[in-house]
This record gives C-alpha cells, structure tokens and sequence, in this order.
C-alpha cells in the first residue's frame, strides 16, 4: 500500500449532500477529500426532478421547517455564486407550482396542506377549474382542445408562487466544477471505501489501495451509509426506496405563467424551459435494485399523458431511477457520530436531498468548525436510534 496522503476532512460519498458540503467547507479553506464509489451525483441526486417547495424563515418553528427554509434561501443565493464560479447556470427560477387534486383522499390531503400554508404565511391562491387549466396552457398549444382533454376531473387546485425549480444535473455540474476550483481533491470511481478505526475512533478511510487521513470524516453515501459505518459499532438504520421518472421532449412549450411545477397528488410534472418535462416519480421498497421497471414506468407514462393535449404527443425520451434514504421517522441523520469525536453523517433525507442539500451543507461545516448551527439538530441526532453495540440491537 502506498503511503497514507493526510486530508483534513474527509467526505465519503459523492451525491449533492458531499458535493455541497464539501463546497461549503472548501470555501472555509479547508483542506477536503472527497470520495465516490461510482461518478458524481449518479444515483438519487442525478435521479431527482429539483423541486424546491414554498417555506416561510419568519414563521419557522421545528427544526425541520427551519432547514427546509435556510435551505431554500441558501439554494437562490448558490445559484448565482456558482454560476459567477463556474459559469454554469443551474436553471433555478423560481416558478410556482400548481396542486391539483381529483379523487376524495387528494382533496382532503391538499386540504391539509392548505392549512399548513395557512399556518405558516406561505402564500397560495385558490383556483377554479378553469384558472387551473389556464396554468397548463404549456401543454395546450391547440385552441380546439377542450379543456378535460388537458387534465380531467379537478376537484380542488391550489397556486403557489413560492415554488421553484432547478436542473439538478446542472447543478451537480456546477458543484463539481466548483469543487475543483476551490482546490478539493475528488476521487470518483474509487470503489467501496473501508473504514478504518483505532481506539474508538475514526483512523482513516482506505480504498483503491490508498488511505486517506483526516482529523474529521463525513459520510454522506445515502442508503450506502450505514454498511459503511458498521466498524464504527453504530447502527444507522434506513430504507433505500426507488423512484422511477420518465422524460419528455415538447415542441413548443411556452407559457404566460412560466411554466410552473404541476403536483398532482404524490406524482408531479417539472416542466423545463429547454422544453423538457419530467414526470415523477414512483415509491417503490424494493431494497438495493435501483433498475427501472416496464410495468410501473408504463403507469408513470399513462399518468403523464393523460394530460392530454401536448404531453399526449410528446417524445418519450427515456426513464430512470434513484434509490432515496428514508428514515424510520422522517427525519434524516444530521451531526455526530456516537463518540468516536471526528466523525459525522449526512443522510437520511428521503425525497428532499436536493431541497436541503444546501442548509445541511451549512449547518454541517458549522459544526466542523465548532459553531452553533443556525438550526436546532436535536431532532437529527444519528443518536435517537443508534446503538454503540450492534449485538444489542434485537
């Protein structure tokens, strides 16, 4: 084995939670080694659709809005930085996003939604049937076509402008370049990383015949996470769930409401402006396959296009899928590792990986650097489920 290279902090996994930590701690000036088993950002952030959903920092209260609101803030002003950076803009704008609801249980769940809104002074606008039709105008460009050929049987819709959007690809992109720049050494391709542990601590990470050594290790792998901390005796528990997308090309695709995000239930249209639209995304516990499958992407597909109107004749260009880490309660794996000192996690966000990829990236490099995070991350800590001894763990 060649001699160890020291790194100060370490990162373990390339998704957009690495990637944005370790631009966040890169522009600390700290020293920072990033390591991916596979390429950057290939599997759930690669996967997603980037939605970024409506929050409110002034009527913030758990330390879940709160993330999800500095995240969001974070997200507006990285999206100028980076491109400055790196010149590569990542799409963010900030949309809207139109909720729709057709059977009884969707009301009543966008509903719900309506009061948490109302709660928490996120604004949103009550719409009739045809005002909601008139913000798919972007898949209508036939004036013939009746309105319940483009989407049928609304009950309830609901606009919300403080939605928005971004190309995740791009923004992945963005980081990596930004990375670069910043000076951080990336190891993608480097294969399964082994940890290494000495006196209850985090010694090092080897791969590739290489180990690298720092004085604080983050893991930020996703499902991956919790084989790789075993040495550690922590038991991190989470569910890989896959989610299925399929994608679309529309030719023309313009709109006097920009284009707007389209929730529909648990499913959702992201309509781009280079004339793509995503369509999302299934729910699937199906362990580790991250394949995509015939039958649900032909239901993905049939949901999509019975829009009507301008998706029932776009091209189908191709599907895919990502594999989210959900946690037992909702909540991802935010700060220290048991009491090894040096070692930390960023997992467990489920669906919102991209959304609070950015105030995790902070909050993180806060306590790195021993400093209070902006958000309260109690109810984030690996230690409400974590067992210092595996055997124990019934």
């Amino acid at each position: 084995m060649r001699k160890p290279k020291t790194m100060r902090k370490i990162i373990v996994g390339g998704g957009v939670i690495g990637l944005s930590l370790a631009y966040e701690l890169a522009k600390r000036k700290h020293d920072v080694v990033l390591l991916e088993q596979e390429g950057f950002g290939e599997k759930a952030s690669w996967a997603g659709a980037g939605i970024l959903p409506p929050t409110c920092r002034a009527t913030a209260i758990h330390p879940m809005e709160v993330l999800e609101a500095i995240s969001s803030e974070i997200h507006e002003l990285w999206a100028e930085e980076l491109q400055q950076l790196t010149g590569v803009d990542n799409g963010f704008r900030k949309c809207g996003g139109l909720y729709i609801a057709r059977s009884a249980g969707e009301v009543a769940a966008l509903t719900g939604m309506q009061f948490e809104w109302e709660s928490r002074d996120i604004l949103f606008e009550e719409l009739k049937v045809d005002e909601a039709v008139e913000r798919l105008s972007f898949l209508n460009s036939d004036s013939k076509v009746h309105r319940d050929e483009i989407v049928p049987n609304i009950s309830k819709a609901l606009w919300v402008p403080g939605e928005s959007q971004f190309s995740n690809p791009t923004h992945l992109a963005a980081l990596v370049s930004a990375c670069q720049s910043l000076g951080v050494t990336l190891h993608e391709h480097a294969g399964m990383c082994q940890v290494q542990v000495a006196n209850g601590s985090l010694a090092g990470i080897s791969t590739g015949g290489e180990e690298f050594v720092g004085d604080q290790y983050f893991f930020t792998a996703g499902p991956w996470t919790e084989q790789l901390i075993k040495p550690l005796e922590i038991v991190l528990p989470m569910q890989p769930v896959r989610g299925q997308i399929a994608l679309y090309k529309v030719d023309p695709l313009s709109s006097a409401f920009g284009l707007p995000v389209i929730n529909d239930g648990s499913r959702y249209l992201v309509p781009r402006t280079d004339g793509h639209v995503l369509a999302g995304a299934t729910i699937e516990e199906v362990g580790f396959d991250c394949r995509t499958t015939a039958s649900e992407v032909e239901e993905l597909r049939g949901w999509a296009e019975s829009f009507g109107g301008n998706l029932s004749d776009a091209t189908f260009i191709r599907s895919w899928a990502g594999l989210r880490p959900a946690t037992y309660d909702g909540f991802p794996y935010l700060g220290k590792l048991g009491d090894s000192g040096n070692a930390f996690v960023a997992t467990g966000h489920f669906k919102s990986g991209l959304h609070l990829s950015t105030g995790t990236a902070v909050v993180l490099a806060d306590l790195a650097d021993e400093k209070e995070p902006t958000v309260d991350l109690r109810p984030f800590s690996p230690a409400r489920v974590t067992c210092h001894q595996a055997t124990e763990i019934k």
